[in-house]
């Protein structure tokens, strides 16, 4: 008997999930209580099945979180470091392209077959 009743609690939530996705693809502008009239259902109702749908995949996320560690939490703010504004100062013998918070240094023991290279490189890139 208690087979019966969770195979019906689940019909039951999947005729609310097609509801609420029939629900979410209606025109624009169509209305809820317009929707709701086309369907034969009232409002309160309509409302009411679609919480229950929330609540039912909330606790599915749940139940997710304690098998597998998934952890589902609030948003978290985290403060980021300013972004770079003036550029750190050059070492002696080195040579420096800055474009915006990018930054190529160039020693002065870099080989001139390189040099060259790099320097195509960039000039293909323009």
């Amino acid at each position: 008997m208690k087979n019966s009743a969770a195979l019906k609690r689940q019909m039951r939530y999947q005729q609310w999930v097609e509801e609420v996705k029939d629900f979410n693809s209606r025109p624009k502008d169509m209305t809820v209580r317009e929707w709701c009239a086309l369907h034969d259902i009232k409002p309160p109702t309509f409302y009411d099945h679609m919480r229950r749908v929330q609540d039912y995949f909330a606790g599915q996320l749940q139940s997710i979180d304690e098998s597998n560690q998934m952890v589902v939490s609030e948003p978290t703010f985290v403060e980021l470091p300013p972004a770079i504004t003036e550029p750190k100062p050059v070492m002696p013998g080195v040579a420096s392209i800055i474009c915006g918070n990018a930054r190529i240094e160039i020693s002065e023991d870099i080989s001139e077959e390189f040099l060259l290279k790099l320097i195509g490189a960039i000039s293909h890139a323009q």
